[in-house]
């Protein structure tokens, strides 16, 4: 087993290589295929995407490889736990989306590194080709010049980025919990994307996902697996500021289906679904008060294991 690096500012991680459909095709080759191909997708071909697509990964990070077909590699992502795979999240990437320099593998184990804290940035490569690149995304600092860091690439080349756009540590602390309402909060009205984890477009728990991860706090990938491993709360009363909501099938009682974060006053923020961007809600709205399920306290305490 090998360890590779997103090379692109989003690479999409399918299901299986024929899941792809046609109007997928621009998203598998240079990184301005990724927004041609979001521009192309309609409604319903958004819809369509369940099943297909299961995550995805932001420029630089990393891959374990299980396996290589045709253009396509089977991995894990070791920084999205889920209980489908002890290594993470699995599924299937397109070779040309993920490489490998010895430099940046070694650059990652060291540190310091920038997380982009703005809603999204761009990186200027050599040449002055120019990437925009996510929320989140994280790459280790060289030095810092007139303004812009300097960081390594997953190619192994240097870029550029703006100072006002990122922090730089080794990981981000863990904030009070108030910090993630106001960190969610600058996503209103971004458009849905099932299995979106980018700034491009989030699925529910993708979103909320990167928002505890933009405030020190690692919590798992899917809805399911976020209320296991988070300190159990059982009435709307109960909820904080900062806490995750689960909504379930059949009333409350089946497999929970959605989930979003409490901001105070019974409402929470959340990415509903495909055609529904991030928002806020009451509790009391339905469905959302027939099919609470329960909340999920996170401290940046918990075992993901």
């Amino acid at each position: 087993m090998t360890i590779r690096y997103a090379c692109v500012p989003v690479a999409n991680l399918w299901t299986a290589p024929e899941k792809v459909r046609e109007v997928d095709l621009p998203s598998l080759g240079n990184p301005e295929g990724f927004h041609d191909w979001l521009g192309r997708m309609d409604l319903d071909r958004r819809k369509g995407l369940y099943g297909r697509l299961e995550s995805q990964l932001l420029y630089g990070e990393p891959a374990l490889v299980l396996e290589e077909r045709e253009g396509w590699v089977r991995v894990c992502l070791p920084r999205q736990f889920t209980h489908k795979d002890s290594r993470g999240y699995p599924g299937w990437v397109p070779a040309a989306h993920l490489g490998f320099t010895a430099e940046y593998h070694r650059a990652q184990e060291e540190g310091p590194f920038i997380f982009v804290t703005a809603y999204r940035s761009h990186l200027t490569l050599k040449k002055g080709e120019t990437l925009t690149v996510s929320f989140m995304t994280r790459l280790p600092k060289m030095d810092e010049k007139d303004g812009e860091v300097i960081v390594l690439t997953p190619q192994g080349e240097k870029g550029r980025i703006p100072v006002c756009d990122i922090t730089v540590t080794h990981r981000p602390p863990v904030t009070a919990p108030t910090a993630r309402v106001e960190t969610a909060r600058r996503f209103l009205g971004l458009a849905y994307l099932w299995a979106g984890m980018s700034s491009f477009g989030f699925d529910c728990s993708g979103f909320v996902h990167r928002v505890f991860e933009a405030n020190g706090v690692s919590i798992p990938r899917d809805a399911g697996d976020q209320f296991r491993f988070g300190q159990k709360i059982s009435s709307t009363e109960e909820l904080l500021p900062g806490d995750l909501v689960f909504f379930a099938h059949e009333a409350g009682r089946g497999a929970i289906h959605h989930v979003g974060m409490a901001i105070g006053d019974n409402r929470f923020i959340h990415s509903p679904n495909t055609g529904n961007p991030v928002r806020l809600n009451n509790l009391a709205d339905e469905p959302y008060r027939s099919e609470f399920c329960g909340g999920a306290r996170y401290d940046g305490t918990e075992p993901l294991e």
